[in-house]
Order: structure tokens, then C-alpha cells, then sequence
């Protein structure tokens, strides 16, 4: 089971490095939200070390978003 997980991983990560740009806005999206959030909430250490697993889940899940459009085309072209 963990052999085929790993090809899995392997397949969707080459088909994925074909399209950089795509990958990249993802990645970068997801800095900037991270970067940015300690500047709307505060510069207490205390309470970002507490809210810290949160905002790097959301801040995954609002980048997956981007991808989801490819995600679903060439299902939406396949019919």
C-alpha cells in the first residue's frame, strides 16, 4: 500500500512540475498569506505561536483553491 501512496505521490508531482507557473502562484500565495497575517492580528509572540496551525491551514486550503480550476478541466473537457 505505502509503495503505490509513494507512486501516487511520484506521478502527481511530475504532472504538476510541468505546469511551474501554476505551482509557483500556489507556493507564493500561500507566503504571502502567512507572511501577511501576523500584521493583522498582532505582534504577540503568545498568541501567534497559538493560532500559528490555523493559519497555515487555512492559508493551504486558500491555496489549493487556486489549483482547483485545473484540477477539474480536463475532467470538464472529457465530458
Amino acid at each position: 500500500m505505502i509503495q503505490v501512496m509513494r507512486w501516487l505521490i511520484w506521478r502527481d508531482m511530475t504532472l504538476a512540475m510541468r505546469r511551474k507557473a501554476e505551482v509557483l502562484t500556489t507556493l507564493l500565495f500561500f507566503v504571502i498569506v502567512v507572511t501577511l497575517f501576523p500584521l493583522g492580528v498582532g505582534p504577540d509572540i503568545d498568541m501567534l505561536q497559538e493560532i500559528a496551525p490555523g493559519v497555515l491551514w487555512v492559508a493551504a486550503l486558500l491555496a489549493s483553491m487556486l489549483s482547483l480550476n485545473r484540477l477539474f478541466a480536463d475532467d470538464y473537457v472529457d465530458g
